[in-house]
């Protein structure tokens, strides 16, 4: 089966001539005589490294005939020869006159490839050769292309993925949020129950003015049971538990906000002479956990003990 043929839709590939036999047969034998001397070339540096100086001269007698025949086949003019510089150096030479040698020998088989690649570009190069030179061009950019399109596709499937994650993520924060504040407006009307039932400003109710004082610039997430802020909570939900008849189990639910941390309470109406008015307020930490920045949720208890304001 002819791979190739199905990158070159009505276009055969092209029948050998009878005059490309000759072509044929000349690039075959300096291909093997090319292949033949780069195994004598690394013969001979192995020989020489061993200090074998007898049999590094029969090879390298054999490789500067092999590279005459190379040039030979090829025709490349001012080439001086390697076998009468290989005899003019003795039968068997010293190691650095064969090792200088090699290295002669060495640009010269450099010199050799060279010139057989340009000789296979140019009169040696068949219609079969142009045939598959450009159908391994379209191979090639049919690879590039398909290689394109994977990466495009992954990019994009990576992008897709992305998006759908962040706006679950995005759903996920709202159905919280929304959570947060149910949590909060319950916890306002509980402490205002508690005000009324009791008739007691609710800082007398939890025993703090300001349970959620000290708690900020922490992640409240993470505080352990023990931590201040966790105990102060505690004691203020039981307190509005008891003064405003929740149920344990209603106590339970308001024992953290979605994210984990303690609910947060500031005790304000009639603890001060000045502002006896001012709101309590319970808040949520946010999805952060860190108490103080934009990512709170605060809501204001209704007063007990004075007038609301009025519509102006």
């Amino acid at each position: 089966m002819d791979f190739l043929s199905y990158f070159m839709p009505g276009e055969p590939r092209p029948v050998p001539r009878a005059a490309d036999a000759a072509i044929i047969a000349a690039r075959e034998r300096v291909a093997d005589r090319l292949a033949r001397a780069t195994a004598r070339l690394d013969g001979l540096y192995s020989l020489l490294g061993a200090d074998d100086a007898r049999d590094a001269a029969l090879l390298a007698t054999l490789l500067a005939e092999d590279l005459d025949a190379v040039a030979g086949e090829l025709g490349p003019a001012g080439e001086p020869s390697a076998v009468k510089d290989r005899a003019a150096r003795g039968l068997v030479p010293e190691s650095g006159s064969l090792t200088a040698f090699a290295r002669q020998a060495e640009a010269r088989l450099e010199d050799l490839e060279r010139a057989f690649a340009a000789r296979k570009a140019g009169p040696w190069q068949l219609a079969a050769d142009r045939y598959e030179a450009r159908a391994l061009w379209r191979v090639r950019t049919a690879l590039v292309l398909c290689v394109g399109l994977l990466a495009a596709s992954i990019l994009l499937g990576d992008t897709l993925a992305r998006k759908r994650r962040e706006f679950a993520a995005g759903v996920a924060l709202l159905h919280e949020r929304a959570a947060a504040v149910r949590g909060l407006e319950y916890l306002a009307a509980l402490a205002r129950k508690a005000k009324t039932a009791t008739g007691k400003p609710l800082f007398a109710i939890t025993g703090e003015n300001c349970t959620s004082c000290g708690c900020d610039g922490r992640d409240l997430r993470t505080v352990p049971a023990g931590d201040v802020c966790r105990r102060k909570w505690e004691r203020a939900r039981a307190g509005l538990g008891r003064a405003g008849g929740a149920s344990p189990r209603t106590l339970d639910r308001l024992a953290r906000d979605p994210w984990g941390s303690p609910y947060l309470l500031n005790e304000n109406e009639a603890e001060s002479p000045d502002f006896p008015c001012l709101p309590d307020a319970v808040a949520s930490a946010g999805q952060n956990g860190l108490f103080g920045d934009a990512d709170d949720i605060v809501l204001d208890v209704p007063n007990a003990f004075c007038p609301e304001p009025r519509e102006p």
